[in-house]
């Protein structure tokens, strides 16, 4: 990819206006994607967001509030056939519906309906709002609407791959290299994953990207003198890819010499009530706490009062693995010590004995091991919580990876138009 200017050209008569395809907004789980639109508006893009399910979960992060543009609710769309909705298309390019119809062919048969009027109506929305680029997060149902959205109205599109979205077996890759190929970039969050796309889209002309998911100003970070010895914490959803049975049995050891530890485990999810079943079998009930979802400044009070993270995450039988966890983002920030794996980019995040420290996947005694050890010294966690802001400013900061993505936008519509 060129090289452009890091100063984002002004759209002829306003700003840069981008759309944003999304499964669903809000969610509580997907921050990177709250912080990415809080980052791009700060730096003046005009954001619109379409989701294409209504929000359903009773819970938002408070910075919710704070972002400025408008929220589509695609929805069921409208009840109108296929043929009528095109006809509310301005400017529908009819040269395209070829490739439209054999694209939705492709699609599992259950789905296509919703897909293709969803795409229409986002192509109608995005035409009559004079969007200039559509970007989807997750190469599955935003990204297929992305791409029919682009046919139909001829919007450059780009996508950000993640990780369910890659790593599972079930993956459909000539689709894949489909929507790659025709993207104006595919943007991925770290350097392993960029690794493992070069490789299952290799042949495709895909034009990739690598751009670190980054965080916004944080709450300065509790001061190490004032943080118990005692605390761990864990976040995530309580699903197998995170490793939580792992955590508990390691607790169960990890207390034979270390008395005190206590353990907080925030977050919800099927596994739930196996692993609170768990804890008492290992007779650890009494020393874990389950708090359930939380928003993120609440998940914030615990990283800034607890003592280590530990996120023990694993590849899943399914192949669906982390890519680059945001609450190990959000674990730098605030000074927080934190254990985990060497899956995909967590490595980037932590360096082995710098930030914290990278044990095998799925090897309690290592765990526990880590966990002892790190219990027990005091000066070492000191470093680690001096370190982690460090990192986090020098790579996650939002301010140069949101104009990393604008300068990817920007570039590719001189590159569309033949000038770079």
């Amino acid at each position: 990819m060129s090289e452009i200017s890091s100063t984002t050209p002004a759209r002829p008569g306003g700003p840069l206006r981008v759309g944003y395809i999304l499964k669903q907004y809000p969610r509580l789980s997907e921050t990177f994607i709250l912080n990415e639109i809080l980052g791009l508006e700060d730096s003046g893009v005009d954001v619109s967001i379409f989701s294409l399910r209504n929000a359903t979960e009773g819970r938002f992060h408070p910075a919710i509030a704070s972002v400025k543009g408008t929220v589509h609710y695609v929805g069921e769309a409208n009840k109108a056939t296929f043929l009528e909705a095109l006809r509310s298309l301005p400017n529908l390019r009819s040269e395209e519906l070829p490739a439209v119809l054999a694209f939705l062919d492709r699609l599992p048969s259950e789905r296509r309906s919703r897909i293709a009027l969803q795409a229409i109506e986002v192509a109608r929305h995005a035409s009559e709002s004079e969007i200039d680029h559509l970007h989807a997060h997750f190469m599955t149902v935003a990204a297929h609407t992305a791409h029919l959205a682009s046919l139909l109205t001829g919007i450059p599109y780009s996508v950000t791959a993640h990780a369910k979205d890659i790593y599972r077996h079930t993956v459909d890759w000539e689709l894949a290299a489909t929507m790659a190929a025709a993207a104006k970039a595919v943007v991925t969050v770290c350097d392993a994953n960029l690794q493992f796309l070069s490789h299952r889209l290799d042949g495709s002309n895909a034009r990739l990207v690598r751009i670190y998911n980054g965080l916004g100003p944080q709450l300065p970070p509790t001061p190490f003198e004032q943080r118990p010895n005692n605390l761990l914490v864990s976040v995530g959803r309580l699903v197998e890819k995170k490793g939580f049975d792992l955590l508990l049995e390691a607790l169960a050891v990890v207390r034979t010499e270390h008395p005190a530890v206590r353990c907080v485990i925030v977050g919800d999810g099927d596994q739930r009530p196996g692993l609170e079943a768990q804890a008492a079998q290992l007779g650890i009930s009494d020393i874990v706490t389950f708090t359930g979802s939380l928003p993120q400044d609440k998940v914030g009070e615990w990283l800034r009062k607890a003592t280590l993270m530990v996120a023990p995450c694993r590849v899943g039988s399914d192949g669906n693995q982390d890519a680059l966890p945001t609450v190990l983002l959000e674990a730098l920030a605030a000074g927080l010590p934190a254990i985990s794996t060497p899956v995909a980019g967590i490595p980037e995040i932590i360096t082995d004995g710098v930030e914290g420290r990278i044990v095998p996947c799925n090897d309690l005694t290592s765990l526990s091991a880590a966990i002892t050890e790190l219990l027990h010294d005091a000066p070492k966690r000191a470093a680690m919580s001096a370190a982690g802001p460090r990192k986090l400013a020098t790579h996650f900061d939002r301010a140069s990876t949101i104009q990393e993505l604008i300068d990817t936008f920007t570039l590719l519509e001189l590159v569309n138009g033949g000038v770079a």
